[in-house]
Parts: structure tokens; C-alpha cells; sequence
């Protein structure tokens, strides 16, 4: 008795059994919480398991990714235009929580634990905001990443790890878009004529910096 398979039998099999589990597939592979962040660095990509990233976006989403000797780092961020040249204090304003960017909040992975400006932050995924100031910024690092933009709640800044200040700097060229990049141990987020650089450290090599300054003072003491 031969086999007979029907194309329709064949069609129905593929859009009741292969592509169910494709869309589960690739919602686990793009949920980026879900994922060891080994495996996420390196790609910013809408996380289609969070309901925040079907909303629509007002800017552009754009990666930064690099590596700080063993460290891979990845930030991934909306990046507005300027409505005017008097960005800080009039289209961001001054003093109040201001997420980093547009659309799903500003995250960054890391694979390995660094030192982002003072503060100690563990290997994983997180969201990065801010309050600028006019002659200082506070920035906070949270383990909430399902948030949208500035929608920066009681429960997001309760998943803070903690946060660190820095100083604004005058840019003379104008940045139309906000840019984030790495230079050397720094990142560095340039927007308008303001430019702000976050010191960033990798933990392992500073602690071993520690240990040489203090076997080198050591000797020198003898």
C-alpha cells in the first residue's frame, strides 16, 4: 500500500506545525532578558516579549558596541534629533529624570563586571537614565530594562544598583543627533553643544592596578 501525501496535507503541517514554532523561537531568541547576556552583546534588536516594544518609534535605534580588553560591552539607544540648539534645559529639562535617549530605555550589557563612573555594576543588562543638571549630571544605572523611555517609575528606580554624577562639557561642534561611543575607558554621549563622558573600567584589570600600586609602594618603602 503506497504512501500518499496531499500538498494541502503538506501546506497545513507547515502553518499549523513549523511556524508556531518558528514565532516561539524568535520571540525567545530577541527576548534579550530571557538570554544569557553572553549571548545578547553584541546585537540591539526589538525585544518582542516585552509589550513596550510594540509601541512606536519616535527615533532612530541605534548600537553601540566594544570591547575593553576581555569586556564586551553593547548599548543600545533611541537617538533623538534637536528640536533646537538649547537642548539641556529647555527640550531635556533640567533636574528631572531624562531617559538617556527615546523609545525603550537606553540599556547596556556587559559580559564581565566593569566600573561605570564609581560605581560597581555586575555582568548582565541594564538601563541607564539621568537628571542632567546645569553644572552637574546624576546618572543611574537600573536593572529594569522593560520600561518605556521615560516612563521611569517607582518600581524602575526601586531595581536601582546605584548611580554616580558627572560634569557636562561644552561641544563645539553641534551633534544633531544624540550620539553615544566609545573612546579609550570612556563612553562618551554628545548631543547639541553638550558633551558628557562616563569613565568606564574593567574590574578585573583595576583591581590588578590596585595590587601592583601597593607591591610597588611596598618595595619602595624598603
Amino acid at each position: 500500500m503506497s504512501l500518499i501525501i496531499k500538498p494541502s496535507s503538506v501546506l497545513k503541517t507547515i502553518i499549523f506545525g513549523f511556524i508556531p514554532i518558528l514565532i516561539v523561537l524568535g520571540f525567545i531568541t530577541t527576548g534579550y532578558k530571557y538570554v544569557p547576556v553572553e549571548y545578547t552583546v553584541g546585537k540591539c534588536l526589538k525585544d518582542y516579549t516585552n509589550a513596550a516594544s510594540y509601541k512606536g518609534r519616535s527615533s532612530k535605534l541605534k548600537t553601540t558596541d566594544f570591547k575593553l580588553e576581555e569586556v564586551d560591552i553593547l548599548m543600545c539607544y533611541g537617538s533623538p534629533e534637536a528640536l533646537d540648539h538649547n537642548i539641556y534645559g529647555d527640550q531635556v529639562p533640567f533636574d528631572q529624570l531624562w531617559e538617556f535617549g527615546a523609545n525603550e530605555p537606553t540599556r547596556i550589557y556587559t559580559n564581565k563586571d566593569i566600573v561605570l563612573g564609581e560605581l560597581e555594576v555586575p555582568k548582565g543588562r541594564y538601563s541607564i537614565y539621568a537628571i542632567p543638571g546645569k553644572w552637574n549630571w546624576e546618572v543611574f544605572i537600573s536593572k529594569s530594562t522593560d520600561h518605556w523611555g521615560n516612563e521611569i517609575t517607582t518600581e524602575v528606580r526601586n531595581q536601582e544598583i546605584g548611580s554616580f554624577k558627572v560634569r557636562p562639557q561644552y561641544n563645539s561642534e553641534f551633534v544633531n543627533e544624540l550620539t553615544i561611543r566609545p573612546s579609550q575607558n570612556e563612553i562618551i554621549a554628545e548631543w547639541g553643544k553638550t558633551r558628557i563622558r562616563i569613565p568606564i573600567e574593567n574590574i578585573d584589570s583595576g583591581e590588578k592596578t590596585k595590587h601592583l600600586t601597593i607591591i610597588s609602594k611596598f618595595f619602595s618603602s624598603l
